[in-house]
């Protein structure tokens, strides 16, 4: 017995449609397989864009976490878009958006609802995985991200900046005296102060620019897409900012604070990078109280207020 197609008159065996049916389940294993592998959120993202091709087209993806995990964009965001809650058991791990140029067809709604319902548990567990991540990168008195955030994270933010050929600025900031609030208040003032301080400084940057929190208590903000005139812009307003922003018993604590600023350029690495902004740092130390010391290869100026930068 055999199959005839009306479209293109041809003649499809049995035997060739059980093996493209077969072929097809493989593919969906493997598929499956891969995702399972796939622990960090980000990655199993681009799996999902750049595998899930091959059971429907799409041009981005979008994801939009609940309570756990981050937002998440790849891709390219489009007109046309199909838009999934997933769900396992009573809990709700996010939604996901697929988005393309043309028109989904009722076969192309099929196959992306198959296609994100493959996701549910490979995500339950990157979120999980990102939850404890998280712990282990979060900075407990601020809430930042912590040295060992830092030292995983930079090296993706140069390699970023590099593939889209954007410039990179470092802010160190550290806070002097700040360690003094506990020693006088106690230990519960001293930790509302470091996150008054945090809140600060958080608060002037944008969503795209990274705030740490260093194992020497230090303040590193990565500022990506940002020259040095900008950086030292707002290096300057956060002296300002970080000024008066701590208060005890409606007394507000003066504080003084050091910065030190530095730029990517083409040899650096990590490491070089921040060598670079904690040079800088000492300088401005040395300078004394609310300075911005400005650090390039081969080039070193100091600024107190930015007209001057």
């Amino acid at each position: 017995m055999s199959v005839v197609s009306l479209n293109e008159n041809e003649v499809t065996s049995h035997s060739t449609l059980r093996q493209q049916r077969l072929d097809v389940q493989l593919k969906q294993l493997e598929f499956h397989a891969l995702l399972h592998r796939k622990l960090e959120l980000e990655r199993l993202f681009e799996c999902l864009l750049t595998e899930g091709q091959a059971f429907v087209q799409f041009d981005g993806i979008q994801f939009l976490a609940d309570n756990r995990g981050t937002d998440i964009m790849l891709g390219f965001a489009r007109t046309h878009r199909q838009c999934f809650e997933l769900r396992l058991g009573d809990r709700m791990l996010g939604e996901i958006i697929l988005m393309r140029a043309s028109k989904f067809t009722s076969r192309d709604e099929r196959e992306a609802e198959r296609l994100v319902e493959s996701l549910i548990y490979p995500l339950d567990n990157a979120l999980e995985h990102h939850s404890v991540l998280m712990k282990a990168t979060t900075d407990k008195a601020t809430g930042l991200r912590n040295q060992r955030a830092l030292d995983e994270q930079l090296p993706r933010e140069i390699r970023l900046v590099r593939r889209v050929e954007q410039p990179l600025s470092m802010i160190l900031l550290s806070v002097n005296h700040l360690d003094a609030i506990s020693q006088v208040h106690g230990d519960k003032v001293g930790e509302q102060a470091w996150q008054s301080v945090a809140r600060t400084l958080t608060a002037r940057l944008r969503q795209s620019d990274l705030i740490f929190r260093t194992a020497d208590d230090q303040f590193c903000m990565v500022l990506n897409q940002t020259e040095l005139h900008g950086a030292t812009i707002l290096a300057t307003r956060l002296l300002s900012d970080v000024d008066r922003c701590v208060s005890y018993d409606n007394v507000q604590c003066v504080l003084t604070a050091s910065v030190g600023l530095t730029e990517l350029v083409d040899a650096d690495d990590a490491a070089t990078l921040l060598a670079r902004a904690h040079d800088a740092l000492a300088s401005a130390r040395k300078a004394g109280s609310n300075k911005v010391m400005v650090l390039v290869p081969e080039e070193v100026s100091e600024s107190d207020d930015p007209s001057a930068a």
